[in-house]
């Protein structure tokens, strides 16, 4: 579905439906797994895959709440085990852990400095 620049609806995903705007967008997101490659994965896996990326980044509970939209603090409880800092942190390492973003130079101190 492509956003028209000049809409009057003030909906950035507007439908067709009950609602007036997208709720699950199923034919998009097949196309999307098939273009990708991907078989099994859910739109929620990628809920909890930011959840979990938040928290191993170093997150705090708040923050991934508010990130996830949870109402109740025991619904992100889960992630506590983990950690957060930043959105923009947990994009960076999920890229980076994708091969999206270049690594950088890695460079072993111990061997640098036995030189």
């Amino acid at each position: 579905m492509e956003r028209k620049e000049n809409s009057d609806n003030e909906l950035v995903f507007p439908g067709r439906g009950k609602t007036g705007h997208l709720v699950e967008p199923k034919k998009g997101w097949k196309r999307l797994k098939q273009r990708a490659g991907l078989a099994n994965v859910r739109t929620h896996d990628l809920r909890r895959s930011l959840g979990s990326w938040q928290a191993a980044t170093g997150a705090n509970l708040s923050i991934i709440g508010k990130t996830l939209n949870h109402k109740n603090v025991a619904t992100t409880a889960i992630y506590v085990r983990l950690n957060i800092d930043s959105v923009e942190k947990v994009a960076t390492a999920m890229l980076s852990a994708g091969g999206m973003l270049p690594e950088g130079d890695v460079v072993d101190i111990r061997k640098k400095a036995s030189k």
